[in-house]
């Protein structure tokens, strides 16, 4: 098959852009697991020997993580990894919970049974996974984690608000920080499974304001795991590589 000038550069075109697409991913999910730590600065020499790519499509990969919350841009100083500190966690997890806790309440007004059917569903995978690496038991799974963040979308995927699935995926992904630190000094008698199944059963009984409460203090518990270990939020030292 022969292709003409046109489609030639339209394939060329669509393939930069997978590319940018994957080192964005890349990058995003080293600065959510910690392998890039917080506040770290962001050398671009460095990060194209560890990422091997060039320094154009790092300084765009890190000029759109700028947009999510998770890099910042400061004058005269470039790029750095955005800080963790107990004001963000705590104002994190006032509005995550009031955007969780508004979605699912409209969820659970809206929701038919199909979306019963996508939370029951993603539940039982979560209770399939082990919550943390095999190699590591202080460290998170990242397939729980995936798996994690789609039971969570699903209890609030009948909530009809594009803008509120919008906020909720920003507050998400900048909580996975928090919670992969917590996992890290989290007691051993926390029951987050049966958190979630407690959430679970509020929201198939359609019993809203039960749903909420139970939202807000899984969310809680993970907060107040972090704070209560100062070590969890010292500065950071120098990326890893």
């Amino acid at each position: 098959m022969k292709f003409d000038d046109s489609e030639l550069a339209a394939t060329s075109e669509n393939g930069a852009r997978t590319q940018s697409s994957a080192l964005v991913e890349r990058v995003r999910s080293d600065i959510v697991a910690g392998a890039l730590a917080p506040g770290a600065r962001l050398k671009l020499p460095d990060l194209a020997e560890r990422y091997r790519s060039g320094i154009n499509p790092l300084r765009e990969a890190l000029a759109r993580l700028t947009a999510t919350g998770l890099v910042l841009l400061e004058d005269q100083k470039g790029f750095r990894v955005s800080p963790v500190s107990r004001e963000d966690l705590l104002d994190l997890t006032r509005v995550r919970t009031d955007i969780e806790c508004l979605a699912l309440r409209q969820s659970i007004e809206n929701g038919d049974v199909e979306w019963e059917a996508r939370v029951v569903a993603t539940h039982h995978r979560l209770t399939r996974m082990k919550l943390t690496a095999s190699s590591n038991p202080k460290k998170l799974s990242d397939a729980w984690e995936t798996i994690h963040q789609d039971f969570h979308v699903a209890l609030i995927s009948a909530c009809q608000s594009r803008w509120l699935l919008h906020f909720h995926n920003q507050l998400a992904e900048q909580s996975a920080r928090y919670r992969r630190l917590a996992i890290s000094f989290a007691d051993a008698k926390r029951d987050i499974a049966g958190e979630h199944a407690d959430i679970v059963a509020a929201v198939l009984a359609r019993d809203a304001p039960r749903a909420c409460k139970l939202i807000e203090a899984h969310f809680s518990r993970t907060t107040d795991i972090v704070l209560g270990e100062p070590a969890a939020l010292k500065p950071a030292g120098r990326t890893k590589r």
